[in-house]
């Protein structure tokens, strides 16, 4: 409403008087800019009515007064600076205790991202992934001067061939399963030789997940064999595959896929393996 009535304070849409509430003939503006009168500065009027006995300010003239009851009520221009009405900026707002809160919040988004992209290792966190072993026992990668990541290259080559002289499956590498493999083998290095302890079934089936159908035979192999150092790869994977076949190892026909882990401790290969039908 930009109108009101000069004597009771009704407000109007239009300058159209008489008021319909009291009958006067006259209408003002509801707000009346100080700077059209030119000598109150950035300030901003509006029309109140006030007690002339308590001083209690009504928006219209509806006597008596509100408070006190007295019948008379005196128009005022009460005047508002616009500086009292500016909203805080953002800088108000930042307080040391806002600032803390900031920190810590950040501080905790930080660990939760680099617990989901497996930078950090946070306890209780599933990071979704195969999950690493730690203080193993021996060495992850090589032994004698070979590559231990060879050796397991040619213990796959050596195991089809095996499996093709007695007429059987053809099983080619999977990375999944590798994963898998390793984390078994190396859990089972740290059993045998340190304080560690195997990972219970439903952890090693919730790890082997889509790479291997539920309900499909999965065969698991472990088997330890003595080098003296001066064997080569392709020597050190044909003693592998010959000892798991000679430990009776027949996977089912529709076998597909296998995943391998050779780890060595002190002349010693440990061989650790998964095959299913993926």
């Amino acid at each position: 409403m930009e109108w009101r009535c000069e004597w009771c304070g009704k407000p109007h849409d239009e300058d159209d008087p008489p008021c319909d509430n009291c009958g006067h003939g006259q209408f003002e503006k509801a707000v009346v800019r100080q700077t059209d009168l030119a000598d109150e500065g950035n300030q901003e009027a509006t029309i109140v009515w006030a007690c002339t006995d308590c001083g209690r300010e009504h928006p219209k003239h509806a006597p008596p007064c509100s408070r006190c009851g007295n019948p008379t009520l005196e128009k005022q221009r009460q005047h508002v600076d616009q500086a009292e009405l500016s909203a805080p900026g953002y800088l108000d707002l930042v307080t040391p205790r806002y600032i803390l809160a900031l920190g810590v919040t950040l501080a905790v988004a930080s660990v939760v991202v680099l617990g989901l992209v497996g930078v950090l290792d946070v306890p209780g966190f599933d990071q979704g992934g195969v999950p690493g072993v730690d203080d193993v026992p021996g060495n992850a990668t090589a032994t004698g001067g070979v590559a231990l990541a060879d050796v397991e290259a040619a213990y796959v080559a050596a195991l089809n061939e095996e499996l093709d002289r007695a007429d059987g499956p053809q099983l080619d590498r999977s990375d999944h399963l590798d994963e898998v493999s390793t984390f078994y083998n190396q859990r089972l290095v740290k059993t045998l030789l340190a304080d560690g302890n195997l990972p219970e079934d439903q952890r090693v089936s919730d790890l082997l997940g889509e790479e291997c159908r539920r309900g499909t035979p999965i065969t698991f192999s472990d088997e330890q064999v003595t080098v003296d150092g001066s064997e080569t790869a392709p020597e050190l994977g044909q003693t592998l595959a010959t000892a798991v076949v000679e430990a009776g190892f027949e996977p089912v026909r529709s076998a597909t896929v296998v995943g391998v882990d050779v780890h060595a401790v002190d002349g010693q290969l440990f061989l650790g393996q998964f095959v299913c039908e993926a």
